[in-house]
């Protein structure tokens, strides 16, 4: 049943019959266990140190992404990038769950809304604002979308047992870019916004659609906060970005 709207965005199918379905293509192939990080350069050198296999792969029209198996003694775990943007982070959850992954640790970075943040300081986004699309062809609409219950808290649980410090909040997932105006930031930041970015209401949206565990971990990188732009050298944090991904296998290897 179509719930109708003056607006589109807001019109919501109670359907749960696509016409096209992943598992229609897809064989599960995979490990239930997954890590996804949006770190390329961080991620080719952890394949090369630990020599890992490619299992499986995203494919799309503009590029093919690698899926890996990291296998420890008691887990086998799969590792790869998602394709980017809302509607890109909810075909990846939606091709990676119809090929056998159940449980998803999700690491990356955001532009932080949060006045005097440091660069590398790590978040755990409990909820998100729904300014993009994708999320409301999944859920009814709503302000937000929470994370998880069960999986964040075992993210904050299992932060607390590793000594890692960590900062919780909502985070803004917004389809523009390049439309973070001043007062758009403000209102984001009013509402309890502390980082923005581009993919985490739709990865919220389809855990909760199918019931899927699933937390993400991000770090603070450029500012937006202030009148100008800080990069604050975000992009080649490369500590940062490698302890994320090493932190996100710990995690998802007790999940």
């Amino acid at each position: 049943m179509i719930i109708k709207n003056k607006y589109p965005v807001c019109e919501y199918d109670t359907s749960r019959n696509p016409i096209i379905k992943p598992t229609d293509f897809l064989e599960k192939t995979l490990p239930s266990k997954c890590v996804i990080t949006f770190f390329r350069k961080e991620l080719n050198q952890f394949v090369e140190d630990k020599k890992l296999p490619i299992i499986g792969y995203l494919h799309s029209e503009v590029l093919d992404i690698p899926i890996y198996e990291y296998s420890t003694p008691v887990n086998r775990i799969c590792i790869t990038m998602p394709f980017s943007t809302a509607p890109g982070a909810a075909g990846t959850i939606e091709e990676l769950h119809a090929m056998g992954c159940d449980k998803f640790i999700i690491c990356g970075g955001a532009g932080s809304i949060k006045k005097d943040s440091k660069v590398g300081e790590i978040i755990v986004p409990i909820a998100a604002v729904r300014d993009e699309g994708t999320s409301f062809h999944y859920l009814e609409p709503s302000r937000e979308v929470d994370c998880h219950k069960a999986t964040v808290d075992f993210v904050i649980s299992g932060l607390e047992k590793l000594g890692i410090p960590y900062t919780t909040g909502k985070t803004w997932t917004t389809d523009a870019m390049y439309r973070e105006t001043p007062e758009m930031i403000e209102l984001r930041r009013n509402e309890g916004c502390i980082t923005v970015e581009m993919e985490t209401a739709a990865f919220f949206a389809v855990s909760k659609y199918y019931d899927i565990p699933l937390a993400q971990l991000l770090y603070a990188g450029d500012d937006v906060s202030g009148e100008k732009w800080d990069i604050r050298n975000w992009d080649i944090q490369k500590n940062v970005r490698s302890n994320l991904i090493y932190t996100a296998i710990k995690l998802i290897e007790e999940l």
